[in-house]
């Protein structure tokens, strides 16, 4: 009974179901996912074995539109930068609208920078996972275990 032939099968008790090595019941779905990655809140589904491709393509263009985002607005940041380096040199110019627009600008490219590493560092982790064939659940687990492409295995 030590040989992975023989091991104990896995039941759902939630589905009623044999589940599959790698499968995972999601409380928020109510149904066991195959190789389930998480939950997501975003796109409110399971990433699992059928739409990993297109949960990393989303992250992807996420990053994408916020480093399109922030190239296209350098030159609005540098013109701002020159107009507060001209108000402290010469206080009496102070234009109020001048002023919200610029600290509206300076807070929304803080907030895209901010989201960007954020969005970048989350991509960079499920890209090392999908380079692992592991998902998150996985290495929460710590299981230290890379699931290898079994088909060449012989």
């Amino acid at each position: 009974m030590g040989d992975p032939e023989h091991k104990r099968k896995r039941y759902c008790l939630m589905c009623n179901v044999f589940k599959p090595d790698r499968c995972h019941h999601c409380s928020a779905c109510n149904r066991c996912v195959l190789n389930m990655d998480h939950h997501c809140p975003w796109v409110n589904n399971c990433i699992g074995f059928w739409n990993r491709k297109y949960f990393l393509l989303l992250l992807f263009y996420g990053v994408a539109s916020l480093v399109f985002f922030i190239c296209t607005m350098i030159s609005s940041v540098i013109d701002t930068v020159h107009w507060y380096i001209a108000l402290y040199k010469d206080p009496g110019n102070l234009n109020i609208r001048k002023l919200i627009e610029n600290i509206s600008l300076d807070v929304t490219v803080c907030i895209v920078m901010f989201l960007t590493f954020v969005l970048t560092r989350f991509t960079l982790f499920h890209i090392t996972l999908v380079r692992r064939n592991i998902t998150t659940l996985e290495s929460l687990e710590h299981k230290g275990v890379d699931y290898e492409n079994q088909v060449g295995a012989g």
